[in-house]
């Protein structure tokens, strides 16, 4: 379900802008505008795939 933005300060580069509440890797709330969003899921998507990777090194080693 989409949400409308919110004008807020990002809690990333702490800039009022437009901003939207994203769930963070604690299940808390994060209100990040959409690029500081996009930075913030490529971090993710990237750790996890490394942990991904290293688990599965694991079992065929």
């Amino acid at each position: 379900m989409l949400t409308e933005p919110t004008i807020a300060f990002c809690k990333q580069c702490k800039k009022e802008t437009a901003t939207y509440q994203y769930h963070g890797a604690d299940l808390k709330k994060l209100q990040l505008c959409k690029e500081c969003y996009n930075e913030y899921l490529a971090e993710q998507m990237v750790n996890y795939w490394k942990e991904h990777i290293a688990e599965e090194e694991q079992r065929t080693s």
